[in-house]
């Protein structure tokens, strides 16, 4: 397995981060890149060594019937190394709900 030490992995929320202001933010029509999984993983991903250059692909998308929200996962390819970052939406459901980075998983 390839190593990239520069990755942060595990949970990777961010402490105190107020998704419901976050939220309002984009409903006010500013940081729109946040309503895309892969968007916000390339700008989020940053603060855990990723880079915006590079591969995100979209994987899937699916809600979870228990925690009623919505999630996706995202594949990177990071240098040698791939991970699986897992999002999800934790205000509002649906092309107008705000992607919260929760994990990454090397492969």
């Amino acid at each position: 397995m390839a190593k990239c030490p520069e990755v942060v992995t595990g949970s990777v929320e961010i402490p105190g981060e107020d998704y419901i202001l976050i939220q309002e933010t984009v409903d006010r029509g500013r940081n729109l890149w946040r309503l895309d999984p892969v968007r916000t993983a390339q700008v989020v991903g940053k603060l855990f060594g990723l880079e915006e250059t590079d591969k995100y692909t979209l994987i899937q998308r699916y809600y979870d019937p228990g925690s009623g929200l919505q999630h996706a996962t995202v594949r990177v390819k990071h240098g040698s190394c791939t991970y699986i970052l897992e999002l999800y939406q934790p205000v509002k459901q649906g092309s107008k709900g705000i992607w919260v980075l929760q994990s990454i998983t090397p492969l």
